[in-house]
C-alpha cells in the first residue's frame, strides 16, 4: 500500500497556497479576500509541519514555529475583521470596486 510522504503534503500546501492567491485576486468583496489569505496561511503550516516530521529532528521546531505562525495569522484576521465592522458601518456594504469609487 502506498503512504503519504512529503510529496504529497507539498502538493496540499500548493495547492491550497495557489487556492488562496487566486482567490485574494480574484474577489471583490473584503471578507472573501481575508479567508482566502487565511487559506494562503494554513498552507504556510502544513509546509512547516511536513517539513518538521519529515526533517531529520526538527519536528518540535517545527510544531512551535506552526502554532506562532497560526497565532499571528489569527490576531491579524481579528484586527482586519474589525476594521471591515468600522468600513461597513460607514458604508452598508464590503465591495473593494465600490468603496474605491466612493473615495474619488
Amino acid at each position: 500500500m502506498n503512504s503519504i510522504g512529503l510529496f504529497h503534503y507539498l502538493i496540499l500546501a500548493v495547492i491550497l497556497f495557489i487556492t488562496g492567491m487566486i482567490g485574494a485576486c480574484v474577489s471583490r468583496n473584503m471578507i472573501r479576500i481575508v479567508m482566502s489569505l487565511f487559506i494562503v496561511s494554513v498552507s504556510v503550516i502544513i509546509n512547516f509541519l511536513s517539513f518538521g516530521a519529515y526533517g531529520s529532528g526538527l519536528n518540535s521546531g517545527a510544531n512551535v514555529m506552526s502554532v506562532f505562525v497560526l497565532v499571528v495569522t489569527i490576531l491579524q484576521i481579528s484586527a482586519v475583521l474589525a476594521l471591515f465592522l468600522k468600513v461597513y458601518h460607514s458604508n452598508e456594504y464590503l465591495d473593494v470596486e465600490k468603496i474605491k469609487d466612493k473615495e474619488n
